[in-house]
């Protein structure tokens, strides 16, 4: 299902809920009202009706007492017209009655009434004159009456007090209603948001992994197409993407691999034929000559290294590259690549200060790939410190990890060897020093630090790419951080053979 779809359905549902609970609403609202007017119209109406009523009746039995008592026409013209008032308000609750109890009681009063109508006018036939008190029967009934009327009147206040509670219960049932349908409405909407988010996070997350490799050239990752949604579509779209950059980079290492190697071979020609005109073989030179073919040796020795630095990097890319790893003496080769540096760091009045242990610290490495390592970081040290500055160069041997290692370098460690013996390299420097964004950066391919201004003969940024993948390859780490005392310090880290790991001279454990 889309997410579009399940967005539009799951919002949808939440909705109708809505919408229903506000019909519901407007439902219960309504008939709150209808029975509000109903008590305010009609019960209290009938009430006010009883009452007119009781009133009337006491005024009936008033002015029959009287009219029997003093035969005046006045009281009997009086009782009559009381009598017809009487019966208007019997005919009043009768037409206002709604409740069936209400009727029943009524309907009981209009024939006590007549009742009651029939013996006074019987009565009123014989009582012309006065001197005559009501009959004891006329009086029962009058009480009946009035018991019968109040009777009327607390019925009628019931059905108020009922009409009141069907309100009430009208309302807590609203309450309840609305209660439950808003924590339904938020469950459904919290599921749905739960859904939705969960729907869209996870493969948001897998494109950013994705996204994250193809950043870091891992062009063989590939994403998840059995969804069947968007995202899906995105994921087919993505790999063919990476399949393509794939393809693309392995012709672009192949190509510079054929190229690289095609060079090798002329370029070596044309430096040996250098070397025999600068040693005078086919005749002798002038200063001029030989300073042209000086600097045309030296840019072939450029062009050497870069080739070979380029067919490094192939090879190591390919997984091809060949370790001979033996038994060195770190001491040793660290000392050889200060002594070969040695030259241009005078030439540029530099001092390279050392600090090595007395006993030598053995490592299973390849010696000419460690040499490799050292010598472009000692180079790199003398090209970028000002003259007449210094350079530091330390060896010790270290128990555990130092704690200034960045995450890089524990990635290349194996995680069960991150507890041994390390043979610690730490080249330091006066220079610019290496913004702290560009410190993993300059251990990538064909990326250059900005040191200031730019240097003269700057190289093409892989001989630290190449560094860190020969380090990797030795379950080593190679990593810059900033130099206390300014400048830039390079740390090489290689594992000491464990046989000979407590002969190390001063182990820091």
């Amino acid at each position: 299902m889309k997410i579009t779809t399940r967005i539009s359905l799951g919002y949808g549902l939440f909705l109708a809920i809505l919408l229903g609970l506000a019909a519901y609403q407007v439902y219960a609202i309504k008939r709150m009202q209808s029975i509000n007017r109903t008590i305010a119209e009609m019960d209290f109406q009938n009430s006010l009706a009883c009452l007119e009523a009781m009133r009337n009746l006491d005024l009936v039995e008033e002015y029959a007492r009287k009219s029997f008592a003093l035969g005046d026409a006045d009281y009997f013209n009086l009782l009559r017209e009381y009598r017809q008032d009487f019966t208007d308000d019997l005919r009043n609750l009768k037409n206002r009655a709604k409740d069936g109890g209400a009727k029943d009681e009524i309907d009981r009063l209009a024939r006590q009434w007549d009742a009651l109508g029939a013996r006074l006018a019987a009565l009123e036939n014989r009582f012309v004159s006065g001197s005559g008190e009501l009959p004891e029967n006329a009086r029962q009934d009058f009480e009946l009456l009035g018991a019968q009327l109040r009777s009327v009147y607390q019925v009628n206040l019931g059905s108020m007090s009922l009409r009141v509670e069907n309100a009430s219960r009208t309302g807590e049932t609203a309450a309840l209603v609305l209660a439950f349908t808003t924590l339904a409405a938020v469950a459904i909407g919290g599921l749905v948001s739960f859904f939705i988010y969960r729907s869209i996070s996870k493969p948001l997350a897998h494109l950013t992994e994705g996204t994250r490799a193809i950043a870091e050239g891992k062009f063989f990752y590939r994403l998840d197409t059995s969804r069947r949604d968007e995202f899906s579509q995105l994921a087919r779209d993505f790999n063919a993407m990476t399949r393509r950059l794939d393809e693309l980079d392995r012709m672009k290492k192949d190509f510079v691999a054929h190229v690289s190697h095609e060079l090798k071979s002329p370029l070596a020609s044309m430096r040996e034929t250098i070397e025999l005109l600068l040693d005078g073989i086919p005749g002798p030179l002038n200063e001029k000559q030989r300073r042209l073919l000086d600097l045309n040796r030296q840019s072939g020795a450029r062009l050497t290294a870069l080739i070979g630095n380029l067919l490094d990097l192939s090879r190591t890319e390919a997984g091809v590259m060949e370790y001979e790893l033996k038994s060195h003496d770190l001491v040793v080769l660290t000392r050889d690549v200060v002594e070969e540096t040695g030259i241009q760091a005078r030439d540029r009045d530099i001092k390279i200060v050392t600090s090595f242990p007395e006993k030598p610290i053995e490592a299973e490495c390849d010696g000419d790939r460690i040499i490799q390592v050292l010598v472009n970081v000692l180079t790199n040290a003398v090209k970028f410190s000002p003259k007449s500055s210094e350079i530091q160069v330390r060896i010790e041997a270290i128990h555990g990890l130092p704690e200034s290692i960045p995450m890089s370098g524990l990635e290349s460690i194996a995680g069960n060897e991150r507890d041994g013996g390390f043979a610690l390299v730490t080249v330091s420097d006066a220079g610019p020093g290496i913004p702290h964004a560009d410190r993993e950066k300059i251990f990538e391919k064909f990326y250059q630090a900005e040191h200031g201004k730019k240097t003269p003969g700057q190289g093409a940024g892989l001989g630290l790419a190449i560094c860190r993948a020969i380090m990797q390859a030795h379950r080593g780490a190679i990593w810059v951080e900033e130099n206390p005392v300014g400048g830039s310090r390079f740390c090489v880290l290689s594992r000491i053979v464990p046989d000979v790991l407590q002969d190390c001279p001063g182990i820091t454990r």
